[in-house]
């Protein structure tokens, strides 16, 4: 390749496709319906190819409409525990997005295929999407016209950015609080590969996962002798009224306001850090600087501590 700017004709001679094609794809377009693999593919090449768009912020600017989606997934049994979670960091981020002109789009679904497309339809300029699983994920993949940003859910697939908590960094930190031999409460989370990281260091039947079938009272009774992490601060409010609350370090989103007993150990995983990298990434798509490959994945750890990269939960 010469040195001269690499031009969309360039990428398209390479992917294989027309020059049509690599235009819709890299300006987020829904004109023409192209599929998930063509999109990652040139995507991928012009990755490669180090592609500089010629084009300046204002202009970029005015082809948006300054609306931005939230999708939370509500699966049919979720507790309330875990929604106040997710309410909670929708808010962040539309505390971070306010300032920059954003209006946002709030959509909780059940039915996730069909909301998708009906907020697609509201010329939206990114979605962040909330506790998303493998499944669900391959039924919209070809929906996407718009960058999306998935937070605190994780899929196997190069396009999409994740924001995701350290649960490495989680664990070791609960490990400083509660010494070894603890136990885990925790939510329903799609992403399964926070239990799978919790496994690591707690065997099985020391794991309380918060389903509706589940019985919290009961568990917590086995382990009285224990000490132990609650995973979510609605979820650690309902341990403190059965267990001495010194006994247990709970994860919040909060570092103030936090509705805990004064004297309960938290580990603080900031919302507000959460939502503030997702807005970065989130600006750095719609710019579609493709020479600064943005980072993929985000790991936000305790007392804001963020790792980037391919690592485990």
């Amino acid at each position: 390749m010469s040195k001269n700017r690499v031009t969309m004709k360039d990428i398209a001679r390479e992917a294989g496709v027309s020059t049509a094609t690599v235009s819709y794809v890299l300006n987020y377009s829904n004109k023409e319906k192209i599929s998930h693999e063509t999109r990652m593919k040139i995507f991928e090449t012009a990755h490669r190819l180090k592609y500089v768009p010629n084009m300046n912020a204002r202009s970029l600017a005015s082809q948006r409409s300054l609306l931005v989606g939230i999708i939370i997934n509500m699966e049919t049994k979720n507790k309330k525990s875990k929604i106040y979670q997710y309410y909670d960091l929708a808010r962040e981020i539309q505390r971070a997005l306010y300032p920059m002109g954003y209006d946002i789009l709030l959509m909780p679904t059940k039915e996730m295929e069909k909301d998708v497309a009906v907020g697609q339809k509201r010329s939206l300029d990114a979605v962040f999407i909330l506790d998303m699983d493998e499944e669900n994920f391959k039924s919209i993949a070809n929906q996407f016209y718009v960058p999306a940003i998935f937070i605190d859910g994780y899929v196997e697939d190069p396009i999409f950015c994740k924001i995701v908590t350290d649960y490495e960094r989680v664990m070791e930190r609960a490990r400083e609080l509660l010494e070894e031999n603890f136990y885990v409460v925790l939510e329903d989370y799609s992403n399964k590969k926070i239990y799978e990281c919790i496994l690591k260091y707690c065997s099985p039947e020391h794991i309380f996962i918060n389903y509706y079938e589940a019985n919290l009272i009961e568990f917590l009774q086995k382990h009285h002798d224990q000490k132990g992490l609650v995973i979510g601060e609605i979820l650690g409010m309902q341990v403190e009224n059965y267990v001495d609350n010194r006994n247990i370090a709970v994860v919040v989103g909060a570092e103030s306001d936090v509705m805990l007993l004064p004297d309960t150990k938290r580990i603080v995983v900031s919302n507000r850090e959460k939502a503030k990298r997702a807005v970065e990434i989130m600006l750095e798509l719609l710019q579609i600087n493709i020479a600064e490959e943005v980072e993929r994945v985000s790991y936000i750890g305790p007392k804001d501590i963020q790792r980037k990269g391919n690592r485990d939960f």
